[in-house]
């Protein structure tokens, strides 16, 4: 407001004043502006109440008004702390809910031709304020815009993997203006601590947020933002993660993490301390929020393209390769282990007859029930047609040829109710054990096929 107080300052001298400011309107009070005053008792940074005010009534009834032998209690004036000895006043209203007001310490020196002089500093005045809000605002954008550019840069770097995702998040704090900040992860439906950054996190990495009970849990489940004031009654009510966690949190902002219609997650920005967080940075937090979505969607697709790669795609067992260094690996390693070997002939003639679709559909049934039988501790592979290999670790032999039966008898029964095989369908089964038949993988593979009955 230089360009401001520089009228301020010529007005005063004009009406060799005790005292010039301009206040405007903030919400039910009036808050200066700009000021030249003699008065030590003059508090610029004092709101001063509209109701019962000489500057509050110029603003309500928008009209000047000139007291030339000011015979009231100061208190009216509202912008002394103590009695100044005031003997005229005179206010004029601004476009825009503003006010000028002129005092002085002498009677009679304010007439209508001073009314009139001061209305034309109004008016220039309100002009200059509108050029330097419009001035503020070109500076804000372009400092946001600055902001947004810096955030784009560092999230391309991230993919690039020239910086870590702690980069994100330190420039996110301070943006803020938070003590730390935090992500939560979607799994089966229920949220988890997934990262912390700003404060020692350990005790809260990969812990659970109990649904409809935790601040960080609520914004994933709601699919929207939630944006609590500096000492809410709802963060005194709820925990931010769990019950009987240390943090006190005393102000919260939080986004959701979104892939599509469908929340993955949640970012939170949490103060701790008397620091406020920053209520201009909630706009860039929301894009934060937005390429944290993009940049966890991927490593979620990363990583199932990943898993997908060691299973096969029409049972979705684990593809044989890799099976195969599974055993191997246990070999290396002296892992006493079994090996099951399950094969449903004639697969080629099921082709022939019925088509793939047929077979496959066929195939995924027996994947089904072999994984039932043996449970999800087992590992089973597809060799190759109908043949399955099926992987124990540490099992005694006689519960081994107990699953055996189990799965023989399973799998028979299961594809016998398959009308369209005529029950013609025939299953070949048998097992290898290590160390005791063999100590190479293909020994202990062909051991296993060799005892198919």
């Amino acid at each position: 407001m230089g360009m401001v107080d520089s009228f301020s300052q010529l007005i005063f001298n004009i009406y060799e004043a005790f005292t010039v400011a301009l206040f405007v309107k903030d919400g039910e009070n009036l808050k200066c502006l700009s000021s030249v005053t003699f008065a030590n008792s003059f508090d610029k940074s004092r709101g001063i109440p509209i109701e019962g005010t000489l500057p509050g009534w110029v603003i309500k009834h928008n009209e000047p008004l000139i007291i030339p032998n000011f015979d009231k209690e100061e208190d009216t004036l509202g912008y002394y702390g103590t009695t100044e000895g005031i003997k005229s006043f005179m206010g004029y209203p601004m476009e825009g809910d503003g006010v000028i007001v002129v005092d002085s310490k002498r009677k009679w020196v304010f007439t209508d031709k001073e009314k009139k002089i001061l209305g034309n500093f109004a008016t220039v005045i309100h002009q200059e304020i509108e050029r330097e809000k419009r001035y503020q605002e070109i500076d804000e954008k372009n400092e946001e815009l600055y902001v947004e550019r810096r955030m784009i840069n560092l999230f391309n770097e991230l993919n690039l993997s020239k910086v870590s995702i702690n980069e994100i998040f330190k420039e996110a704090l301070n943006l803020s203006g938070a003590d730390f900040c935090f992500v939560g992860m979607e799994r089966n439906g229920r949220m988890f601590v997934h990262e912390v950054y700003g404060i020692s996190g350990d005790e809260y990495i990969m812990k659970e947020c109990p649904p409809g009970n935790s601040i960080a849990s609520i914004v994933m489940e709601g699919g929207r933002e939630l944006l609590l004031p500096y000492n809410s009654g709802y963060l005194r009510e709820k925990p931010l993660f769990f019950q009987g966690e240390a943090i006190k949190a005393r102000q919260f902002f939080g986004f959701p993490l979104i892939t599509g219609d469908v929340p993955l997650g949640a970012v939170g920005f949490v103060s701790l301390s008397d620091l406020r967080l920053k209520e201009q940075s909630i706009g860039i937090l929301r894009d934060i929020s937005t390429f944290l979505s993009l940049y966890y969607t991927f490593l979620w697709m990363k990583e199932n393209l990943e898993k997908l790669k060691d299973f096969e795609p029409v049972t979705g067992s684990i593809q044989f390769p890799s099976f195969l260094g599974i055993v191997e690996k246990m070999i290396k390693k002296g892992d006493r282990f079994s090996l099951l070997s399950i094969k449903l002939s004639d697969l080629k003639v099921y082709n022939k007859r019925m088509g793939y679709e047929f077979t496959n559909s066929l195939l995924k049934k027996v994947f089904q029930i072999i994984r039932y039988c043996v449970g999800n501790n087992a590992l089973i592979a597809r060799k190759g047609g109908g043949h399955f290999f099926v992987l124990f670790r540490g099992s005694e032999m006689v519960e081994i040829k107990n699953v055996l039966k189990i799965l023989n008898y399973t799998i028979s029964k299961g594809i016998s109710e398959d009308k369209a095989l005529d029950g013609s369908a025939t299953i070949e089964s048998g097992m290898s054990s290590f160390p005791e038949d063999g100590k190479s993988l293909w020994e202990l593979l062909d051991k296993a096929e060799e005892k198919i009955k």
